[in-house]
């Protein structure tokens, strides 16, 4: 099947709720964008100093997120981190995690999730 290219520029997208945030993702992309079913979407992150996203999993996806701008902390299970501008987060799929968002600055994300 061949799919007719999409061109959106992501300040177009609006913002939605998740994970108790308001507005603080757009979904940028998604299986229904692709011919593949193997990504379930790739969405943009944000969250003000401050916030955070709580526990949550992904069931059947492994996500991978980059951090754009800020810092602040993961949890993974019994872990904690901190994150930093340009870090790479890969997170297994059905494992719970949460991010804070911490400093004077917002946090931005690129997350992908896939298909186990």
């Amino acid at each position: 099947m061949v799919k007719k290219f999409k061109l959106i520029n992501i300040s177009k997208i609006p913002f939605e709720s998740i994970h108790g945030i308001l507005g603080s993702r757009q979904t940028l992309a998604t299986k229904a964008d692709l011919v593949g079913n193997n990504i379930d979407a790739l969405t943009k992150g944000t969250l003000k100093a401050g916030e955070k996203w709580d526990w949550h999993k992904h069931e059947q996806y492994d996500e991978l997120g980059i951090v754009l701008k800020g810092s602040g902390k993961f949890y993974w299970q019994n872990e904690v981190v901190e994150y930093h501008p340009e870090d790479v987060i890969i997170i297994p799929a059905n494992s719970n995690h949460k991010f804070e968002a911490l400093g004077d600055q917002a946090s931005e994300f690129y997350f992908i999730r896939v298909k186990i």
